[in-house]
């Protein structure tokens, strides 16, 4: 498809958290009592979308405007010999119900479809056996069929350095009630999505106390709670990053020190020399100077097609680091990121465990591959922002997962 160049709205609404509103439609689903859900609900991505099926599936009722979500937990609290999920294209919904879904039934079928269904999970065997969870299924085949094979110990000790969303599956069914009271998170990676889970866990009623790499806990049982669900910082860094190459954006409804993780494009924009304004939930974003800027995606590794973007209009060289952390999700992001440069005309290097991308844009007509990542639709949205020309894409359908309403085709 074509692209033509994209002028931003001087002023939007936050898309919603895709992962605040999992989290809490799954801890919903696990409360004693119903909850209310209160945010935008007007354009939802595809990710809540099947998690709000998947708590249907597992006997939870949602009342739905878009404004406000009542969610009923299961009346039948008996456990399920089998029960049947669909995750779409969710890794998170996927990892965390390796722990949840054994709270409804002794044996899980996981459906999945796009990019999930050929995505490397090269960890998944781990985590399955950490988690004594034995999978009949044969490996490479979908759906997954899962049995628990025995409670997990007192002291539960998790490798976490390829993603934390088990952990955070864990930290959800210890606290709707898992025996497990004590749970060790070694090389604990995307920090900040966990610290968020722990938020919504407290929020709710558990009380837990942390040490460097572990959690006790102290009160588990999930409290009914209304709940706000925050504006996305992974949506709305693509459009503050419009703002600060292009001209002038304006982004409603986000919440400071969120702990999601994409809220670093503040830091990072900053640096860039952007004049970035906070006021209330309102977060504004002018082009100013653009200078080069060093980032560590460790933590954050979703900004790194968007940075890669960001980088090119830079005056001079900027270094893009943990980018280990890329290969595990819609895409290889590191191949679809270098790919979208090479089509871009952006000069760069890789060194060992980092990007050095020197600003200066030369697009020439190719065709920017999206290797079907909503991650990369959206970077090479931005980039058409400072680019005269329309550019080609190869599909922009899967922007959806993560980001709907966005008019530009």
């Amino acid at each position: 498809m074509e692209i033509q160049p994209y002028k931003p709205l001087k002023e939007y609404l936050a898309p919603v958290s895709k992962s605040h509103l999992q989290r809490e439609l799954l801890l919903s689903c696990c409360a004693n009592e119903p909850s209310i859900l209160v945010g935008n609900f007007s354009h939802i991505p595809q990710d809540p979308l099947h998690a709000l099926e998947v708590v249907e599936a597992l006997g939870g009722k949602i009342n739905r405007s878009n404004t406000h979500w009542k969610i009923f937990p299961p009346s039948n609290k008996q456990k399920l010999k089998r029960i049947e999920l669909n995750v779409g294209e969710s890794g998170f919904l996927l990892r965390t119900l390796l722990s949840v879904g054994f709270l409804f039934a002794e044996e899980l079928i996981l459906h999945a479809s796009g990019t999930l269904l050929t995505r490397n999970l090269a960890t998944l065997q781990t985590d399955l056996k950490t988690l004594a969870i034995q999978r009949l299924s044969p490996e490479g085949i979908w759906p997954l069929v899962l049995r628990k094979k025995y409670e997990w110990p007192q002291h539960l000790i998790i490798d976490a350095s390829g993603t934390s969303q088990v952990g955070s599956g864990i930290l959800m069914a210890i606290a709707a009630g898992t025996p497990t009271k004590k749970l060790t998170l070694m090389n604990l990676v995307s920090k900040p999505y966990l610290y968020l889970t722990l938020a919504c866990l407290k929020h709710r009623g558990v009380e837990f106390e942390e040490w460097d790499d572990g959690i006790h806990f102290l009160k588990v049982g999930l409290e009914g709670q209304t709940v706000e669900i925050q504006g996305d910082w992974s949506g709305a860094a693509n459009l503050l990053v419009m703002g600060a190459i292009s001209g002038k954006v304006t982004v409603n409804g986000l919440t400071l020190n969120s702990l999601q993780a994409d809220e670093a494009i503040l830091k990072v924009l900053t640096d860039f020399g952007a004049l970035v304004a906070w006021d209330n939930n309102r977060v504004s974003v002018r082009k100013s100077e653009q200078r080069a800027f060093e980032f560590d995606a460790t933590h954050a590794p979703d900004l790194v097609p968007l940075l890669c973007v960001l980088a090119a209009n830079a005056m001079e060289t900027s270094r893009i680091s943990g980018i280990h952390r890329l290969a595990t999700k819609e895409s290889d992001r590191l191949i679809a990121s270098i790919a979208m440069l090479d089509a871009l005309g952006v000069s760069y290097k890789q060194e060992g465990d980092a990007l050095f991308i020197t600003g200066g844009l030369h697009y020439q007509g190719q065709t920017i591959q999206s290797f079907s990542d909503h991650r990369i639709i959206l970077a090479a949205l931005a980039a058409s922002t400072v680019i005269k020309d329309p550019i080609q894409l190869s599909s922009h359908s899967e922007i959806e997962k993560s980001f709907v309403g966005l008019d530009f085709y």
